[in-house]
């Protein structure tokens, strides 16, 4: 068994080439071959987004606090994701996700690398137009 303590951890912001507006990172776990995983608490400030990008193995997303966007596929209508709610996206499918023009939001984002240890795709940013497109129902 394995402890890893929060001290031993220490939040980092979302890099601006891949993100937005002011994020924030909590690794919660980086797995040790054979595992791929990895799992990060993402909290975001109203406004702020993921840049597009997709992931080899897909990812889950588990909602935590807040209101937020997640978007499938460019041209598409984002869709409002709340606390509790679970979004799981496929393989290598481009994406965005993030708070509410609005309101906090934070998830803790599952994914696993790639066989060849290959990890997240980054793409161009979400447009101002992109995001602030009206929400599709729910």
């Amino acid at each position: 068994m394995t402890v890893v303590r929060t001290s031993a951890r220490a939040t980092k912001r979302g890099a601006a080439a891949n993100f937005t507006g002011e994020v924030f990172q909590d690794e919660v776990l980086v797995g040790q071959a054979p595992s791929r995983m990895r799992a990060t608490v993402v909290s975001f400030t109203p406004g702020a987004r993921t840049g597009w990008h997709a992931h080899p193995v897909g990812q889950t997303l588990y909602c935590l606090s807040g209101v937020g966007r997640i978007c499938i596929g460019k041209g598409s209508r984002p869709q409002a994701i709340y606390p509790g709610d679970t979004v799981m996206i496929p393989p290598n499918t481009m994406h965005w996700h993030g708070a509410a023009p609005d309101r906090l939001f934070a998830h803790l984002a599952m994914s696993e690398n790639g066989e060849q240890g290959q990890g997240t795709d980054w793409a161009e940013h979400v447009s101002d137009a992109e995001y602030t497109m009206q929400p599709a129902a729910d």
